[in-house]
């Protein structure tokens, strides 16, 4: 079958009319911008030409629910950024819900309005983009989300009941926050949590705004657009992610800035957030 009587199929099997067939088809086609390519057949076609052709086939009926199931899965890199615009316009144009299925976490946080995490069939966090990666509800979402991957700091927090505040220990150092910043606060006096932070909060020799711990360059990775840092600070090993290219030589020490706003507390024994981050935007 040519293009055209692939994305007419379901409406030709209903006994549609030539007319409101022609009509529908046209339009689903010049929406997916493959109108050109009406009369070719699939082997004619690139695979993103092709992927275009199989989603203009879906929303010819103008569903009002429409199921995607790893649709960009078979795509090199460039057509999956490339169908990933296309269909975040689509979906802007038909105001059509649509169920996304993916793997992948860049699909997700920047294609979708809603995202819920599953573990091994179980839902973890229902959430906006924004809020998922600022303030992931566990450890096990916090982990998946993001690239490179979240910071963890094994610390100690101890809760200082007179002056209301929780005291956080770590190889970042001791970070203070007023205890209504927490969600809950363990009846323990003193307990074991993880501090999460996302390696592009963390500012390397800045200007000293926010609090700064000396670290030392394990390896430096310049990427163009961007430049990856793996710092040993003390016995934990972190990342810092900066914009466009910088060198640094392994072993140098460097002075490492962030902002107690930017920290997400986990507690270690439940895995679960206690203490959000702000969100400045």
């Amino acid at each position: 079958m040519t293009v055209f009587d692939n994305v007419a199929f379901s409406m030709t099997i209903a006994k549609k009319s030539s007319a409101e067939i022609k009509m529908k088809v046209d339009s689903a086609l010049n929406r997916m911008r493959i109108s050109e390519y009406a009369g070719r057949y699939p082997s004619e076609l690139s695979g993103g030409q092709q992927q275009r052709v199989a989603i203009a086939r879906a929303i010819v009926n103008d569903p009002k629910l429409l199921l995607l199931d790893e649709p960009l899965s078979n795509l090199d890199a460039k057509l999956r950024i490339e169908m990933r615009s296309e269909l975040k316009r689509l979906h802007q144009e038909l105001g059509t819900t649509i169920v996304y299925v993916t793997h992948d976490q860049v699909e997700a946080l920047t294609m979708s309005t809603r995202i819920a995490v599953f573990f091994e069939g179980i839902l973890e966090q229902v959430s906006d983009p924004i809020e998922l990666y600022l303030n992931p509800a566990t450890l096990r979402v916090a982990d998946f989300i993001g690239n490179p991957r979240i910071n963890f700091i094994e610390g100690t927090a101890t809760s200082v009941y007179q002056k209301g505040v929780v005291e956080v220990n770590s190889d970042l150092g001791l970070m203070v926050f007023p205890e209504d910043q927490f969600i809950e606060v363990p009846k323990l006096s003193s307990f074991p949590i993880k501090i999460g932070i996302r390696p592009e909060k963390i500012i390397i020799n800045g200007v000293g705004n926010g609090m700064v711990i000396d670290a030392e360059v394990y390896t430096s990775q310049p990427a163009g657009s961007e430049t990856i840092l793996t710092l040993h600070c003390k016995t934990s090993e972190i990342m810092a992610k900066l914009l466009g290219i910088h060198r640094f030589m392994s072993d140098q020490t460097v002075k490492c800035e962030f902002s107690l706003d930017d920290i997400n507390i986990f507690s270690s024994s439940t895995g679960k957030l206690i203490k959000r981050a702000m969100n400045k935007e």
